[in-house]
């Protein structure tokens, strides 16, 4: 390994504890920075959602449930006797892909109450399968489905898939909530070896290598009938599920979410808090694991995903794939395609109301031309416009605003307002829905004002 590939962390203004990259399936860096060490267990936080997400698959694979089940089917005593349809329609996928009714986590609205049964008991806000906002306990909640049909907790239930055959750390284990249920979105503790070698094997499924890899140990477990149908299940989650931009703090987490993984620039990612990192670059068959703790710095998360891309871009080089002179991308891969914004305006071009919100709006309409939000105090009209930021002036509090449009990659229509003049911020709509139902999620980045424009709507079509 050439000096310019090795992980660069010397300089963290942050503690890291640990990096290894494996290229080709060849380890070229391991290294542990003291208190950190090889055999020891690390909290992992939201990668605990991946191995739930891995959990959930066998399931499927096994035939034992479909993705598309309804997820109170499973928990008959903690849905409510007559469900809001919202509730009622949620699927297991809806879960996995961060699509739920919910827009917050529900365990931490009431602490008291049963984690796994808040998410069934607490009233939703808007139709799920529409957009993505991120869930902590729709994890929690598919951990405990696991436990239901399986017996066995995620890391018990992976064991005998797969784990046990990579030699996963007997000791590893996921920490439970108050109600003796497994944390499924953030307790799993392993060691950082533990998961690097699921990564490998999660990327020679990926890949289609996984029966000339571990064809003779993962055998003996399950048919490979059984794997077939799991190899293209892990693709799928993966895979550009969901479009991030309305919610995504750093440039990364932008680039899109499938099920319980991150989409990040040329891959995807098992993601969580603090610098816990299993970063997938499949063009180069690489991956990077990284331990750190980086709460205490904001930004910091960034500083990591950057050194990450930078090996993958040096490597890109070396091989001669990319050019010298490129450099890393600096706007998420959804923006600027003109058929994605005529195919989201042609599905959703039209006159909407909506329905009792907190937030005071009544209605809407989109067109080529513009979207129009009517509430209660006045009309906000925002041109659509893709080559260039059309210039308004908001009718309520008079300020600048410059407003980018975008179509999504899953239909939807995205706006991005920059607010520019006395008050400095953004605002950030992203439109979803069928043509005859409409659901819309609004957050403003801003001190003081546009305090309407935060949360989710839902519409029905009038004309």
């Amino acid at each position: 390994m050439t000096p310019a590939i090795n992980f660069r962390y010397d300089q963290f203004p942050f503690p890291f504890h640990a990096v290894l990259i494996s290229h080709h399936g060849k380890r070229i860096q391991e290294d542990f920075i003291f208190p950190c060490q090889k055999n020891q267990l690390h909290r992992m936080f939201s990668i605990t959602k991946s191995f739930t997400a891995l959990a959930v698959c066998a399931l499927a694979a096994d035939q034992r449930i479909q993705l598309s089940d309804p997820i109170i089917r499973y928990f008959p005593d903690y849905t409510p006797a007559d469900p809001h349809p919202w509730l009622a329609e949620m699927t297991i996928q809806d879960l996995l892909d961060m699509r739920t009714c919910h827009s917050a986590t529900t365990y931490k609205i009431n602490p008291s109450e049963n984690w796994v049964r808040s998410f069934f008991v607490t009233p939703p806000d808007h139709r799920s399968g529409q957009i993505f906002k991120y869930d902590t306990s729709a994890a929690h909640t598919l951990a405990s489905l696991v436990r239901r049909l399986s017996g066995l907790g995620v890391l018990d239930y992976l064991r005998g898939v797969f784990l046990d055959a990579l030699g996963f750390s007997e000791s590893a284990r996921i920490l439970k909530d108050p109600f003796q249920e497994e944390m499924g979105g953030t307790g799993l503790l392993a060691t950082v070896d533990d998961i690097l070698i699921t990564a490998e094997f999660l990327m020679s499924l990926y890949q289609g290598t996984w029966r000339s890899r571990y064809g003779s140990v993962i055998s003996e477990s399950y048919p490979e009938s059984f794997f077939e149908r799991y190899a293209e299940l892990i693709k799928t989650c993966v895979s550009l599920r969901s479009p991030t931009l309305h919610e995504g703090k750093t440039l990364d987490e932008c680039q899109g979410y499938g099920s319980q993984f991150w989409r990040i620039r040329n891959g995807f990612m098992m993601y969580g808090m603090g610098g816990q990192y299993a970063a997938f670059y499949p063009d180069e068959d690489l991956i990077i694991v990284t331990a750190a703790d980086t709460q205490s710095l904001q930004g910091a998360t960034q500083i990591i995903l950057d050194e990450m891309n930078r090996i993958d871009t040096l490597l890109k080089k070396e091989n001669g794939s990319i050019a010298e002179s490129v450099s890393f991308p600096q706007r998420p891969v959804e923006y600027g395609d003109s058929e994605k914004l005529s195919n989201a305006l042609s599905l959703l071009s039209g006159s909407y109301q909506f329905l009792e919100n907190r937030q005071g709006f009544l209605s809407c309409s989109i067109s080529a031309k513009e979207v129009s939000l009517v509430h209660k105090s006045c009309i906000y009209r925002f041109p659509v416009s893709l080559s260039e930021p059309a210039e308004i002036t908001d009718p309520r509090y008079h300020q600048r605003l410059f407003i980018e449009t975008s179509g999504l990659s899953d239909g939807s229509l995205y706006q991005y307002i920059e607010i520019y003049d006395e008050y400095l911020g953004s605002i950030r709509l992203l439109f979803h829905g069928d043509g005859n139902k409409l659901t819309v999620y609004m957050r403003k980045i801003e001190e003081s004002l546009f305090l309407e424009m935060n949360g989710f709507l839902e519409a029905v079509r009038i004309s």
